[in-house]
């Protein structure tokens, strides 16, 4: 699997970001498609190209694993390629349309369009006019029905497509339930429709064909004047759509080359999936219904896959993920497993959402054998009663029970959640969540300062639970009661976050939405609406005019539900008999709580049948614990090199921060001997000397790193460059003694290339005439002027388009070299971002920048031979 486009013999590709006008947008890393064990293959040798599309900003997509499964199970299959895309900021969208460029995707820079197939994931309603922003932004037409042959076939999948009527026209179908093998085979089916040259409605009865693949355009929805639905007609071979079960999950294990993101992600660890599904029953969770029965990964096959996935990615934080992790069976013994391997490589585990009653001692002592990562406890609500009413199975006394074994083992900050809005709540339940968070405080002990960060949400009934049929409180009454709870928690200790109430409104409008919501979609998304899910996006002003456009009153859909009257969604089966969630609300009125069926035995949901679906749990197997991962023996004492290295485009769009995680992980991923820092947060003992701005190129940046066995200069530059991403390149190793000080820059050397002829001779003759220069610098503490002059040593224009400077360094009031540019040659803000900017040599004090001569490698894995050498004179890559 080539890891670079110039690998693959006989075919050249781009990334977006060779064509992208980054330098104009904020955090240009998303747009880059350069990730490391990113998949590349011959478009030629393919039969079937797959755009997998995440209606979010790459941050929040890439953090997401059903996405990180599809694309290494697609990309196992040699006739497919999966590429991803995901939705530009606003920034990068109004740059698209300016210069008539359609959004591509990040593997190959192919506009949407020219795929065969677009996956996009569904995960919650406010993402909708995302989705339709990408496939216009895309090229591909909006209604299913308007699209051609040689459009792509537009397939959705996840939680969302569980209720998808107000997206219904956009897409040509839904996958419910369980992707994996369902994937592969609407795959095959849009292969085989291609190949046949058909029409719109030849695909979609190929892929009404499926099991679980829902086709809105044979179903017909029949509304009556007050716009309830009357009637669902079939008009394709399914009355019902039942959703897709995986019975064994060990048969499409976890990726074993996960994606390393270029930049900063949500979730920037290697996430593993451990179970699906969960039997705790919670009434209001949508994904603890309709991704029954729970099945478990075998502990001993994940085992190996992480110790793969680790070595393949650089990660520093490993992440157990299921909807209830302390319920796995094999938790204890995998803990410990993995634990005996993490722990010598100061690699963390964390374990997100635990239930409080699955907090055992011995699962936080293994947790913070590394560094104490984050725990979180759900109560949801503050009074047992509203607890029982949803079935939360959770009572104080456990919950205060894990806050103080919590406290006690040394833990200072936890995670809670709470929701308002809940059904039959009451002021006195609201007012019970000021008193349970002043009792988990107390809970610390008496010399600790204990730390809450509390995460406050608004109820909204989802399809297929218990509560579809409920009403949701409305934007008033949901801002009332935030506020209300908000001022209970007023307290030094406790950080709260809430949702918006407006976000909530809207999510609750779509999520329980039908067709007739699909116009004011299409409207919000002409009116400018996208990335709603963001505070900072959301317009609500422009949803109400959307509504209003299209005739549609959106509280109407927060009401409550008749238990006679058809919902959008009855014609889509989540496995669920209707008995039992009706069963289950009625219990819920009356305040009594269902047992999990693991213990309690089986509730009759109606999942498990004869024959099908069931429960499948593995019990941890007989064995000792693993034998450690044992640190490199190593010397008396520690080994370190000063490293040159060059950043290169694309990594120069990296951020200094970025470039630091970029870097850690390629050690990591190169089996050198790492020295660890101590402290709360262990990282690879590196020091970084200087950063620079983004989109700046260098050839000259230092770096000292410390090791606990010498692997020689050749061996280190050959190891590192194998694993660092494209554009970072390690050009030099030298041997520093223990006690060397950091280099000391005096002097350093840019070349500046620019599109038009901005460096005009007489300009620069002008400059180096005046004795004074008096700029203003500006920065966030306060503007302040500075005289330029003294601070350019040497200005020369060999062309008109290009200038090479050398800037002198001192204490304070230094400039960058953007704004030294912009003021000689009265460049504006614009013209600076299209500069292109080189630093190509440091000049260094006398002091640390001559030293002795010493056995060192180049980028070339030289024989490292005694050789003078200094860091002031790194020579250009071979690549450039």
């Amino acid at each position: 699997m080539p890891k670079d486009a110039t690998d693959l013999p006989g075919r050249t590709l781009t990334s977006p970001g060779d064509r992208l006008p980054l330098s104009h947008v904020q955090r240009p890393s998303r747009y880059l498609g350069r990730e490391f064990n990113r998949v590349l293959k011959n478009p030629k040798e393919v039969s079937l190209r797959v755009g997998l599309l995440f209606p979010d900003l790459y941050e929040v997509g890439m953090s997401h694993l059903g996405l990180a499964l599809l694309y290494d199970l697609l990309n196992g299959r040699p006739e497919i390629w999966a590429e991803r895309a995901f939705a530009p900021a606003p920034d990068l969208e109004a740059e698209l349309r300016r210069r008539g460029r359609l959004l591509a995707t990040l593997e190959s820079d192919t506009p949407l369009r020219e795929m065969d197939l677009v996956g996009v994931s569904l995960q919650y309603e406010l993402s909708y006019t995302t989705v339709l922003a990408m496939l216009d932004l895309g090229g591909i037409p909006l209604m299913a029905g308007d699209r051609g042959s040689d459009d792509p076939a537009v397939v959705g999948g996840g939680p969302a497509a569980f209720n998808p009527e107000p997206l219904a026209p956009f897409f040509d179908a839904f996958v419910l339930g369980d992707g994996e093998e369902a994937a592969l085979e609407v795959a095959e089916a849009v292969r085989a429709w291609r190949a046949a040259r058909g029409g719109r409605k030849e695909l979609w009865q190929a892929l009404e064909e499926l099991d679980g693949v829902y086709v809105p355009a044979h179903f017909e929805m029949d509304f009556d004047a007050e716009g309830r639905l009357r009637e669902i007609r079939p008009r394709g071979r399914r009355e019902r759509v039942v959703k897709r079960v995986l019975a064994d999950l060990n048969l499409f294990p976890p990726p074993a080359r996960p994606l390393v993101p270029t930049c900063q992600i949500v979730h920037d660890r290697l996430n593993l999936e451990i179970a699906r599904g969960c039997t705790r029953g919670c009434r209001y969770c949508q994904a603890g219904m309709i991704y029954r029965p729970v099945r478990e990964r075998a502990p001993g096959d994940l085992e190996a896959r992480v110790e793969a996935a680790l070595e393949a990615t650089g990660y520093e934080e490993l992440s157990l993920l299921t909807l209830s992790p302390g319920d796995y069976c094999g938790l204890p013994w995998l803990l410990g497993r993995l634990m005996d391997r993490l722990e010598p490589r100061k690699i963390a585990l964390s374990l997100p959402s635990l239930r409080a009653d699955t907090l055992a001692p011995e699962l936080m002592a293994q947790i913070q054998r590394v560094r104490r990562t984050g725990l979180t406890i759900a109560p949801e609500a503050g009074s047992q009663r509203l607890r029982d009413v949803i079935n939360k199975n959770l009572t104080e006394e456990e919950i205060l029970g894990s806050a103080t074994r919590a406290f006690a083992a040394g833990w200072q900050l936890l995670k809670l959640y709470f929701m308002i809005g809940l059904p039959t709540e009451t002021e006195e339940d609201l007012a019970a969540i000021g008193g349970l968070i002043s009792r988990i405080l107390a809970a610390a002990p008496s010399k600790r300062s204990p730390r809450l960060n509390l995460s406050l949400s608004t109820f909204i009934p989802k399809s297929h639970t218990p509560f579809q049929w409920e009403g949701q409180a409305d934007l008033a009454e949901s801002r009332r009661r935030l506020h209300h709870v908000k001022d209970l928690l007023k307290r030094r200790q406790v950080q709260l976050k809430w949702n918006s109430a407006a976000q909530s409104w809207l999510e609750g409008v779509f999520s329980r939405g039908d067709r007739r919501l699909a116009p004011v979609v299409l409207a919000a998304y002409r009116r400018g609406c996208r990335l709603d899910a963001w505070s900072e996006h959301l317009n609500l002003d422009l949803w109400r005019q959307a509504c209003a456009d299209t005739g549609v009153d959106p509280d109407f859909y927060l009401r409550p539900r008749e238990l006679t009257e058809t919902l959008p969604w009855d014609h889509l089966n989540a496995g669920l008999d209707k008995d039992f969630l009706m069963r289950e609300r009625h219990l819920a009125l009356e305040g009594r709580p269902t047992p999990d069926c693991r213990t309690a035995g089986c509730r009759d949901c109606g999942v498990c049948a004869p024959g099908g679906a069931a429960l499948r749990l593995f019990q941890a197997p007989a064995g000792a614990p693993a034998p450690g991962i044992q640190a490199a023996a190593g010397q008396a004492r520690p080994v370190r090199y000063r490293l040159t290295y060059a950043k290169l485009d694309p990594a120069r769009w990296l951020s200094h921060r970025e470039m630091l995680v970029a870097f850690y992980r390629a050690l990591r991923r190169s089996g050198l001997a790492l020295a660890f820092t101590g402290g709360f947060h262990p990282l690879p003992r590196v020091s970084f000397h200087g950063a620079l701005p983004v989109g700046v190129e260098s050839l000259a940046e230092v770096l000292d790193l410390e090791l606990t066995a010498d692997p020689g200069p050749v061996r280190l530059v050959e190891a590192l460059n194998r694993t660092l991403p494209t554009g970072l390149q390690l050009l030099i190793a030298e041997p520093l003694a223990s006690q060397a000080p950091p280099p000391s820059p005096r002097q350093v050397k840019y070349r500046v290339a620019a599109p038009e002829p901005w460096f005009a001779p007489e300009t620069v003759r002008a400059f180096l005439r005046q004795d004074r220069f008096p700029v203003v610098r500006r920065r966030p503490q306060g503007d302040r002027k500075v005289d330029l002059r003294p601070l350019v040593e040497r200005l020369e224009a060999p062309a008109p388009d290009q200038v090479e400077v050398t800037v002198n360094l001192r204490e304070r009031d230094n400039l960058k070299i953007t704004e030294i540019i912009a003021a000689v040659f009265a460049l504006d803000e614009d013209s600076v971002r299209d500069l292109e900017i080189m630093k190509i040599q440091t000049l260094y004090q006398e002091a640390d920048g001559s030293r002795t001569p010493r056995r060192r490698a180049n980028q070339k894995g030289t024989s490292g031979s005694p050789a003078e050498t200094h860091v002031r004179d790194a020579t250009l890559p071979e690549s450039r």
